[in-house]
């Protein structure tokens, strides 16, 4: 392997992961790394919302420390990163590499990716690919009709079925829209198409100098935007909701229930409305892979290390009937697709640590042989892909700020358990060994008494470890 491999890192934004159906095998761009490389089967979200968690893979920190605790500054969080931050990409260019950034940014609402110094392509904030003008390039230079969709079922806006939402001035309904759309003509207008594309460029184009390319889609977060020959392309599989979805959330968090009634007025959707849905998000998955999978394409393989995962999960059609995200911290949002291929990688195999997007940045370093002297949160996940049995640590904390209201949480991993604490005292300990689906919150039962503490302590711990002391009320963990 080269002492300077290229580094193709790429994020979907908001995928379907833990709860997709057991044994649905369709998902292109995963089913080819899992061949040619290490899927991490127990990755986690470092915080389940799109701005503290692309902070966290941009500065190897958790969202306590860099400071972007929720999207847009929330509940006194900062707005944005900033020339002060460092940022993987800085020790990068340091060490000859050119660095380039494709699509979806969404960690300072007044500058891009571009501002801080990246190449390519990239807008402030959340941002609109469809309004701008490299996306009409596109358009133009592939012979591609401006994009126009028709709403199948109406997320928050309510819009009627069949109602048309023409893709190049909807800048309004795109990024807040949970609901389903279909995307009339080529699936190729679909911004994952675009995005691609210009990641594609880039790379043709480029030197023998090492690059550094991370290209983010702003799919699959719905709204579910579904082409041809996408839409309806699991007709004849059968695609069934999740097992949380008729819970009644018994011993959840208050929030849960409210979370779950408010997309029951806002969708008014049936089961069989949910469940199709539910389908469309995996379709909308299947869409966006396919759409980066000629990336794989362009590049030396041997000299690469690519990298695949995601944001955060997708709730849709889990927990009670919710779709999106709001402040859970449930397997369904936190669990996320991790895999690697490409430079000093084996084939075909699988990893079951507890990893998160925290352990990418001080992974990439290593594999670059790059030493930086500052503090990182996660750890390098080399001696784990070279060695299954290398030392790792023995459990995870993962944060949760909320979402639109303020609902600060923490999550704690070690071996088959999952424990999730609130300031207000209230627990939820789960054994995803033999409940995945988080139906039984053990925390109340007598005879887990002694687990749920021995957690809280493993938890506190952590947090005193790398100083998430100072904004979290939560009282004695080890209590």
């Amino acid at each position: 392997m080269n002492s300077t491999p290229n580094i193709l890192w790429i994020v979907s934004d908001h995928q379907i992961h833990a709860s997709k159906p057991p044994g649905l095998d369709v998902f292109p761009l995963q089913n080819r790394l899992s061949r040619l490389g290490i899927e991490f089967s127990r990755a986690c979200s470092v915080l389940p919302v799109c701005s503290p968690a692309r902070a966290s893979m941009l500065t190897g920190l958790y969202p306590h420390a860099h400071g972007l605790t929720e999207n847009d500054g929330r509940f006194g969080g900062r707005q944005g990163l900033d020339d002060s931050d460092w940022m993987i990409h800085h020790a990068l260019r340091g060490a000859g590499y050119r660095c380039g950034w494709f699509g979806k940014w969404h960690v300072d609402n007044q500058r891009s990716a571009i501002d801080y110094g990246f190449e390519g392509f990239s807008m402030p904030g959340y941002g609109y690919p469809y309004a701008s003008a490299a996306y009409r390039g596109y358009l133009q230079c592939h012979g591609l009709p401006d994009p126009v969709a028709r709403i199948e079922i109406a997320g928050e806006s309510g819009m009627a079925c069949a109602s048309e939402v023409r893709l190049l001035e909807a800048t309004q309904w795109f990024d807040y829209e949970s609901g389903v759309a279909r995307l009339d003509g080529p699936a190729q207008t679909h911004e994952a198409f675009f995005i691609a594309d210009q990641a594609c460029r880039w790379i043709e184009e480029l030197d023998e100098q090492p690059f550094f390319a991370r290209v983010d889609t702003w799919g699959p977060h719905p709204p579910y935007l579904l082409a041809e020959p996408f839409h309806g392309m699991l007709d004849d599989h059968t695609i069934e909701l999740p097992a949380n979805f008729a819970s009644q959330l018994e011993l959840r968090p208050q929030h849960h229930g409210d979370y779950r009634d408010y997309w029951t007025a806002a969708l008014g959707l049936d089961d069989e409305g949910w469940r199709r849905m539910y389908q469309r998000a995996l379709e909308h998955v299947i869409l966006v892979e396919t759409a980066l999978c000629p990336l794989l394409e362009r590049i030396d393989l041997d000299n690469t290390l690519v990298i695949f995962t995601s944001d955060h999960g997708d709730a849709v059609g889990t927990n009670g009937g919710v779709a999106n995200k709001g402040g859970l911290m449930v397997e369904a949002t936190m669990r996320i697709p991790l895999l690697m291929a490409g430079a000093g990688v084996s084939e075909a195999e699988t990893r079951d640590q507890l990893v998160s997007q925290l352990d990418l940045v001080p992974t990439i370093m290593e594999i670059c042989g790059i030493d930086i002297e500052r503090p990182l949160h996660g750890s390098s996940l080399a001696p784990i892909i070279e060695d299954d049995s290398a030392s790792w640590r023995r459990g995870l904390m993962t944060q949760h700020y909320g979402l639109h209201q303020p609902i600060q949480q923490r999550a704690w991993y070690q071996e088959h358990w999952k424990l999730v604490v609130q300031p207000d005292g209230l627990r939820e300990l789960y054994n995803l060994a033999r409940d995945s689906s988080e139906l039984e919150n053990l925390a109340t039962q007598a005879r887990y008494r002694d687990q749920l503490h021995y957690l809280q302590r493993q938890l506190a711990q952590a947090m005193a470890k790398v100083g998430d002391d100072r904004l979290l009320p939560f009282g004695d963990l080890g209590a």
